[in-house]
C-alpha cells in the first residue's frame, strides 16, 4: 500500500513542487527572495512543531537554490527547468536577479555521535559541494578530505583537518593559528568557484543530545560569522528549548539563549491540507467515515505528517467496509446498523488516539473515559441508530427528550464496560445491538487484524 506520508526523497519533492500538493510553493519562493536579499551574515530559525513539514520545506528551498546556481551539477536540466519556470511565473513572468547561492543540507540528528560538529559540518559542506566524491566517514575521511580541499583551494589543507581529530579537536589550531581566519580561508576558497553566498540548512537540532547541540550552536556563532553565509534552522523551538535547559538546568533562560544565535525567528507556514487531501484522492465532505476521519485530523490538530500516518491507517482498517464499492472487500451488515456505528464513528476516533494520545486510548477502550466519543457529538448523522420508539431528541408529544450525549454514553457503556454473560448476552439501544463481541471487533479492526482490513 502507498504511503500517504511526504518522505524528503527527490521525487516527493519535485512532484509535490509541480502539483504544490502542500500549497507551500508560494512560500518557499518568497523565503528564496528573503535569501537572496540578504548581504550580511544572517541566522534563521523556522519554527514548526514534529511533523510540521519543516524537513520538506527547507529541502525544496534547497532545490529552487540549486536550480539557479549553474555550478550544481546534480540537477537534471529537465527537473531545473520545470523550477525556473514556476519560479518565473511566481515574479509574474520575470527572472529575478539571484545571487548564486552554494546550498548545503546539514542533518545535526545524524551526526551528534562526532566528536565534534566543526568536523561534521565541514564534512557536510564537502560532500554538498561535489557530490561526484563518495566520502566514507571514517578515518580514510581525514586523508580525503584533505585532498579535496586541496582540489578546491590549491593549498595543503591537511593539517586543519587533522587537528579536527585530535584528543581536543580545535585546541591544536588555537595554539598554532587562528582558525577562524582559517576557516573563513576556506569558505570563501569554495565561494569563489560554487557562489556568491553559502546557505547552511541545519535541520533536526531539536532531536540532537543536548551537549551536540549546544556545541554546534556555540561553534557556529563563534566560528562562520562570515558574511556571505546564512544559516537556516528548521526546528521546533519548543523542544529546542527544553534540550538546552537539559544541559543549562532547568531554570536556565533558554528562550533568551537561543535569541543570541537566531537573528530572524519565523513560523513554518501552514500547509494546505485540502490540497494535500486531493493529491490523495481523499473525500472529505461525502461518505460518513471521511467526515469522521477528517473531525478527527481537526479535532485533534494532527500535523500533516500525521494526517498522512491516520489516513493511512484508516484507508486500511474500514475504508472499503463502509465505502459501498461493491468490490471483493465489500461487506452487507447483519446486525442492523451496529457495526456501521462502530466503523463509521468509534474507529476513526480510536485511529486519532492511538496517534496523539496512547494514555488516554488505553483509558478509552477500558472503560474508564467516553469523553473521545462526546467531543464529536456534532457528527449528528449517526445518532438517529440509538432512539427507541419513544424517545427523541426534540420536543415530540408523546416521546421522552433525551440528549445525544446521554445516547452516546449509553452506547460507550454498552461497548467497553458492560460484563456480558449469565443473564445478559446483549444491549439493544435503538436500532443497535452491542454484545461481548464487538469490543473484541472494534480492537482488531483499529489494530488492522480484521476481516475488514483492505489492503491495495
Amino acid at each position: 500500500m502507498k504511503s500517504y506520508e511526504l518522505e524528503p526523497t527527490h521525487e516527493n519533492l519535485m512532484q509535490s513542487f509541480l502539483a504544490d500538493i502542500l500549497g507551500r510553493n508560494k512560500d518557499i519562493f518568497a523565503f528564496a527572495d528573503i535569501l537572496n536579499s540578504l548581504e550580511d551574515s544572517c541566522s534563521i530559525a523556522i519554527d514548526g512543531s514534529w511533523g510540521s513539514g519543516k524537513t520538506f520545506f527547507v529541502n525544496q528551498v534547497k532545490m529552487l537554490l540549486d536550480a539557479n546556481n549553474d555550478f550544481v551539477s546534480t540537477m537534471n536540466e529537465e527537473d531545473k527547468a520545470v523550477i525556473l519556470s514556476q519560479w518565473k511565473r511566481f515574479h509574474k513572468g520575470e527572472s529575478p536577479e539571484f545571487q548564486l547561492h552554494m546550498s548545503v543540507y546539514y542533518d545535526a540528528w545524524e551526526n551528534d555521535n562526532d566528536e565534534d560538529p566543526i568536523l561534521s559540518l565541514i564534512y557536510a559542506i564537502l560532500k554538498n559541494a561535489n557530490d561526484d566524491f563518495s566520502i566514507p566517514s571514517d578515518a580514510r575521511f581525514v586523508k580525503i578530505a584533505a585532498n579535496i580541499l586541496e582540489f578546491f583551494t590549491g593549498k595543503k589543507w591537511g593539517d586543519l583537518i587533522e587537528s579536527f581529530r585530535s584528543e581536543d579537536p580545535l585546541d591544536k589550531l588555537k595554539k598554532e593559528k587562528a582558525i577562524e581566519t582559517e576557516i573563513r580561508r576556506f569558505l570563501d576558497a569554495l565561494l569563489e568557484e560554487r557562489g556568491n553566498r553559502l546557505v547552511i540548512f541545519v535541520d533536526e537540532l531539536d532531536r540532537c543530545n543536548p551537549s551536540y547541540a549546544v556545541r554546534l550552536l556555540e561553534r557556529i556563532k563563534h566560528y562562520f560569522s562570515n558574511d556571505r553565509i546564512t544559516f537556516v534552522f528548521s526546528v521546533n523551538t519548543s523542544e529546542l528549548q527544553h534540550t538546552i535547559k537539559r544541559y543549562y538546568g532547568g531554570a536556565f533562560d533558554a528562550c533568551r539563549y537561543l535569541d543570541r544565535f537566531f537573528d530572524l525567528r519565523m513560523s513554518i507556514p501552514p500547509a494546505d491540507y485540502n490540497a494535500y487531501y486531493r493529491s490523495i484522492d481523499f473525500n472529505k465532505d461525502t461518505y460518513l467515515y471521511d467526515i469522521m476521519c477528517h473531525a478527527v485530523i481537526c479535532k485533534y490538530n494532527l500535523s500533516i505528517r500525521e494526517a498522512g500516518r491516520y489516513l493511512r491507517n484508516a484507508k486500511m482498517a474500514a475504508y472499503e467496509a463502509v465505502h459501498d464499492s461493491g468490490g471483493r472487500y465489500s461487506f452487507a451488515f447483519a446486525d442492523g446498523k451496529t457495526t456501521l456505528f462502530c466503523l463509521t464513528y468509534v474507529v476513526p476516533i480510536m485511529l486519532g488516539l492511538r496517534i496523539v494520545d496512547l494514555q488516554r486510548y488505553e483509558s478509552f477502550v477500558n472503560g474508564k473515559d467516553p469523553s473521545p466519543l462526546v467531543d464529536f457529538m456534532d457528527i449528528q448523522d449517526l445518532f438517529g441508530f440509538f432512539l427507541a420508539g419513544d424517545e427523541s431528541y426534540d420536543n415530540v408529544s408523546g416521546c421522552t427528550v433525551v440528549t445525544a450525549k446521554e445516547k452516546l454514553k449509553e452506547a460507550y457503556d454498552a461497548i467497553f464496560n458492560t460484563n456480558y454473560g449469565g443473564d445478559i448476552y446483549n444491549k439493544k439501544i435503538g436500532q443497535c445491538g452491542f454484545d461481548k463481541q464487538t469490543k473484541d471487533t472494534l480492537l482488531r479492526v483499529v489494530s488492522l487484524f480484521s476481516k475488514y482490513t483492505y489492503i491495495d
